[in-house]
């Protein structure tokens, strides 16, 4: 839907109900890679405030109030966006979309920009912005509760209503991934990875283990679009998809995973093995990561290192392993649902793949121990050559010619 389609049905209900908020007028236009939401810069009002209208599918103000709450009782309400106002209008198709307000308040609010935007041109971030975006992923939702959960009940809590629906499985299909299939062997290596898919479908899987969890309220939908970078901080919006006892590493996980397909291009057969590269090294590390050299990696390597600083506030210790399997299964969950997220085939296999890598860095846990790959349930996933079709290992029986 057009933004002057938008901003004349949102004028007409505000001149109708009075509210002083109408009229609107754009200032500027953030540019979106992944989705139908819209994000703009406005001037609303008769007093000519400016702030951030984002044009969604979905209805933030059952839940913000929540949010704003959980984060004014940890001091950290100053990095969210206060929702000013919600207007519910229809597109051509009749569909319903929701247009929300946010207040934009600071010196130099002209020059905000977001994350995504900040990353697609390549600019660079400052320090003190990385680290305020990753101390508040951490602080607003305290306290964190120890909980020991099921893996699968922890993935299906940080996919929510993505858990199994209709692009979920879609998403496996379009790729080529059979649920039944229970390890994957990339094209052209040694690699084998669990398939998420099988592990992930059946509860029975995981013979009753739990695993150390610290849980708390996620965003849930924390990616560049939804963070607002002003000159002195990060302003977050859109709790749309906000997650109650979820994962408390899973927002970071989201926003690095994410963040890492917009940096990257897999067009070549050298941008996908150098993706494969990445996600294994990602996988390895938490805070000591490893990355390799490559085009467009100069920007990766400082975003990646200065994202995963911060997990000292949840492990004051790197000697301390205790979370270590809830840190990859939330990159497991957030390759998943990027993996649902795209539209493009090759992008849903680099998202794939980097659930893989994080999927098997869980089971090579100690604390879970369940990784031990065999050949008789194994499929070669063509990643390198993506024309060609995935193929299933077929073990042929070993010849018992007599000697001699």
């Amino acid at each position: 839907m057009k933004i002057a389609d938008v901003i004349n049905q949102i004028n007409k209900i505000g001149e109708e109900a009075k509210d002083k908020i109408a009229p609107f007028q754009v200032l500027k236009t953030f540019k979106s890679g992944r989705s139908d939401a819209g994000v703009f810069m406005v001037e609303y009002g008769t007093a000519n405030k400016v702030g951030i209208l984002k044009v969604t599918k979905s209805n933030e103000a059952k839940v913000f109030q929540k949010a704003y709450g959980v984060a004014s009782g940890n001091n950290m309400q100053k990095y969210i966006a206060k929702l000013i106002s919600s207007y519910k209008i229809q597109d051509k198709s009749k569909a319903i979309l929701y247009v929300n307000l946010y207040d934009l308040a600071g010196d130099n609010i002209y020059s905000s920009e977001t994350f995504l935007d900040k990353i697609l041109h390549e600019d660079e971030l400052k320090n003190s912005i990385i680290l305020a975006i990753t101390k508040f992923l951490f602080t607003w939702n305290k306290d964190h509760v120890k909980k020991y959960i099921s893996p699968i009940d922890i993935l299906k809590n940080e996919l929510s209503y993505r858990y199994m629906d209709s692009k979920y499985i879609q998403a496996f299909e379009s790729i080529g991934v059979d649920k039944n299939i229970k390890w994957i062997s990339l094209d052209g290596t040694d690699m084998l990875l669990p398939n998420p898919y099988y592990f992930f479908n059946n509860e029975n899987v995981w013979d009753n283990l739990t695993v150390t969890c610290l849980t708390a309220y996620a965003h849930g939908d924390f990616q560049g679009d939804n963070i607002i970078i002003t000159e002195d901080k990060p302003v977050i919006i859109d709790f749309c998809d906000l997650i109650e006892d979820c994962n408390v590493f899973h927002d970071l996980r989201y926003l690095e995973s994410i963040t890492l397909g917009d940096c990257l291009e897999i067009d070549k057969e050298c941008d996908r093995e150098l993706w494969s590269k990445v996600c294994e090294s990602l996988s390895c590390g938490i805070t000591d990561i490893g990355l390799p050299q490559g085009r467009g990696m100069s920007l990766v390597r400082q975003l990646m290192s200065k994202l995963r600083q911060n997990v000292k506030l949840i492990v004051s210790d790197s000697r301390n392993s205790l979370y270590n399997p809830s840190f990859h299964l939330a990159g497991t969950a957030s390759g998943l649902i990027n993996m649902r997220k795209y539209t493009s085939v090759n992008k849903k296999k680099a998202a794939f793949i980097y659930a893989a890598f994080n999927l098997k860095m869980f089971l090579k846990d100690e604390a879970v121990n369940m990784y031990d790959p065999k050949l008789d349930s194994c499929l070669v996933f063509n990643w390198k050559n993506p024309k060609m079709g995935n193929n299933l290992v077929v073990l042929e029986p070993c010849s018992s010619k007599s000697i001699p």
